[in-house]
């Protein structure tokens, strides 16, 4: 790391006065960002063509604490953000086929892929992360290793991503579906529910009241969790909606109750309706 920009924030000095938080940092002569969100996780992610970094953290993030964090992760991410760089100077398109160097979305966020073959994933120690069946995700420099018999197979590189994917969208998803219940009022505390994630085309969140499945499709997975909660507030105003309004009543019904249960509901109407968006191309 060459060089630190403060900038963004302040945090208190041992003497009490307020210090600025780092906003930047540039490494090899590139330009990398300190963005800071709600989310209270820190880590690396690359955006194509070129791999530009950028380190996402939380406000309480202390300089010390990031300055750590980078130390630790940096020599991996410079890895990560050539492989993303190689592989777009081979290929510009943005259509994820599961292979290395691919960006694959999950919640709005990148995640590089790297392929391997099974037999190796038994004997080799990846960089530190979480490991799943036939993946291993480290969240810090945005990475996600897949292995698969074939390495060839398209269907065997998707399936083993989605295996892991589709957790990622049925514990979210249902931290969602119950936020936007509550937000627009609509009572769920005598349901019994499961959340199961599968192929739909022809809608993005389907509920069974009968069986009390709440089915979530796996074209939400790209997109970031303000679209799922969108969806969910939707498919939750067209079941809560009273069964006696007809025509336009009940559609301003069920537009009302969707917007009191996902505020953002514009914005995530209308990435979700972009045909040209790059969340489309996986």
């Amino acid at each position: 790391m060459s060089e630190e920009r403060a900038g963004g924030g302040q945090e208190p000095s041992a003497e009490g006065e307020p210090r600025r938080l780092i906003g930047a940092i540039s490494f090899d002569g590139v330009d990398c960002p300190i963005r800071r969100t709600d989310v209270h996780e820190t880590y690396f992610a690359f955006d194509p063509p070129d791999g530009a970094p950028a380190i996402y953290t939380d406000g309480q993030t202390t300089n010390e604490q990031l300055i750590a964090f980078i130390n630790q992760w940096l020599p991996v991410a410079k890895d990560v953000m050539g492989d993303v760089a190689r592989r777009f100077r081979k290929n510009e398109s943005p259509v994820c086929r599961y292979q290395t160097g691919d960006l694959a979305y999950v919640f709005g966020r990148p995640f590089m892929l790297r392929i391997y073959p099974q037999s190796r994933g038994s004997m080799r120690h990846a960089s530190r992360g979480r490991a799943n069946v036939g993946v291993r995700v480290v969240t810090e420099v945005s990475l996600i290793e897949v292995f698969v018999m074939q390495v060839d197979s398209y269907d065997q590189r998707r399936g083993s991503f989605m295996s892991w994917a589709d957790g990622v969208l049925v514990r979210n998803g249902a931290g969602l579906f119950f936020q936007a219940a509550a937000r627009a009022g609509i009572d769920l505390s005598d349901a019994r529910l499961s959340f199961r994630a599968r192929e739909i085309h022809d809608q993005l969140v389907r509920y069974d009241e009968k069986s009390g499945v709440v089915w979530l499709s796996r074209d939400l997975i790209p997109f970031p969790p303000m679209c799922c909660a969108y969806a969910c507030a939707r498919e939750l105003a067209r079941h809560a909606a009273p069964k006696d309004l007809a025509g336009e009543d009940r559609e301003r019904e069920v537009a009302r109750l969707t917007r009191l249960g996902c505020p953002d509901w514009e914005q995530a109407r209308e990435m979700l309706t972009d045909k040209d968006s790059v969340l489309r191309r996986q």
